[in-house]
């Protein structure tokens, strides 16, 4: 385990072990700036000596893996959880809106003309920047920690044809299914022969709607898969509530904003060198000889072709959450108010200590008996007495971050007592 180090000006050093750290807190001549990760601040002028830092990103649409290493040692390792519920806060926050304009208040005007953001050149959705944007957290990160020298990134490719037709080759990826169709539309009319796939034409109503089996709502796609024919009847019956539809979720979703990402991080202005996923396995497995990991990946993709690290026993996790809750109230007119802020001090994602242990506040009661979950929603405590004993390490923030050693993650593990890491 090592402790970060920044100058008296802020700029990054190389880390130190914690009985040197230790030494210099405790002789005034540094202090504490962050506690995870670890991090100390030197109160007197230093010779700012650092040494080539090698840091490694894996890309991802749901992990982010990160690492850096120096002179053969593990300096650093992260694993991201990016968020995946912009777009369920966007409806919600939406539905808010809508309903606050027919209640008895201050009224505001719909927004039909006023959407330039949504017809700006190059513009994102915003669950993918959202996505893009906790790349580029991650590294800022890094970069205000370590004296990261340089780069490199591994940026994946997708054959989205190829996943969805594994025989797929040569001309073939000239001959889609919409191959002599206008559109979506008329290829899935041709598709279903022109008849309601629910009632088979027995309604004898030709008015006929192309309609999204998964809603677009619930991340449904507008692929041809997730399209089905229903007559009018049918379909209004449909959204009434008389029958339902199965279908399946798009398996491209996640390839398809890794594409993005990787598009958008080339066009950023970020000098990095770029690593493939094959270089990367072949270093895991059989260079280092690590498992499959995100964080193992980006140890791997730091490396060079036979270069083998020290490795380190610490692991940082992040989950990224949204910085508030949207709705503050409730009730017919609003006029009930919910306890969103603090309560007995403290907020939601909160870090506090306790007699249970050690975790974040995911529940508040009135009572001051508060649940506690870790941050991979694991529970510690579903009925904890914070008015006793109870001591705050870190208040909420965008990113929460805990420090795991790989000794405990592996003793989870009936099959694999050794963490597999090798020199």
């Amino acid at each position: 385990m090592f402790v970060f180090v920044l100058s008296k000006d802020g700029t990054p050093l190389m880390p130190t072990k914690p009985a040197k750290a230790r030494i210099l807190l405790k002789k005034g001549k540094a202090k504490v700036v962050r506690t995870t990760p670890f991090t100390i601040k030197l109160l007197f002028e230093s010779s700012n000596y650092t040494q080539p830092v090698t840091a490694g990103m894996d890309t991802g649409s749901k992990n982010v893996g990160c690492a850096a290493i120096a002179s053969g040692k593990v300096l650093y390792q992260s694993e991201i959880s990016l968020r995946e519920n912009v777009s369920k806060k966007m409806e919600q926050r939406k539905m808010y809106r809508r309903t606050r304009r027919s209640r008895k208040t201050r009224y505001r005007p719909a927004r039909f003309n006023n959407r330039g953001n949504s017809r700006r050149e190059g513009r994102l959705a915003p669950s993918i920047k959202s996505k893009l944007d906790s790349h580029f957290r991650e590294k800022r990160f890094v970069e205000a920690l370590l004296p990261v020298t340089k780069w490199k990134v591994e940026l994946a490719s997708f054959d989205i044809h190829k996943l969805k037709n594994p025989e797929v080759s040569g001309t073939g990826y000239q001959e889609g299914d919409l191959k002599g169709f206008y559109n979506v539309k008329a290829y899935v009319l041709h598709r279903d022969g022109y008849t309601c796939q629910h009632c088979r034409g027995k309604s004898k109503d030709f008015r006929l709607h192309c309609h999204h089996i998964v809603f677009r709502s619930k991340k449904g796609t507008d692929t041809p898969e997730n399209l089905i024919v229903l007559c009018d009847t049918c379909h209004t019956a449909l959204h009434s509530g008389e029958f339902e539809l199965s279908g399946r979720r798009s398996n491209t979703k996640h390839a398809t904003e890794v594409g993005i990402i990787k598009s958008r991080i080339k066009k950023s202005g970020w000098s990095f060198e770029e690593v493939f996923g094959y270089e990367t396995k072949f270093r895991r497995e059989q260079v280092l000889g690590l498992e499959k990991t995100h964080y193992f990946d980006a140890l791997a993709i730091c490396c060079g072709d036979k270069q083998t690290v020290e490795p380190d026993d610490t692991v940082y996790f992040k989950k990224h959450v949204p910085a508030g809750d949207y709705q503050q109230r409730r009730g017919k007119r609003s006029e009930k108010k919910i306890p969103t802020g603090k309560l007995f001090g403290l907020r939601k994602f909160d870090l506090v200590k306790t007699e249970k242990g050690i975790g974040c506040v995911w529940g508040k009661r009135s009572s001051g008996y508060f649940s506690l979950f870790d941050i991979f929603g694991n529970k510690i405590s579903d009925s904890v007495n914070i008015k006793k004993n109870c001591k705050r390490l870190r208040a909420r923030t965008t990113t929460l971050i805990q420090r795991t050693k790989l000794r405990e993650i592996y003793a989870f593990l009936p099959l694999a007592k050794d963490p597999g890491v090798s020199c």
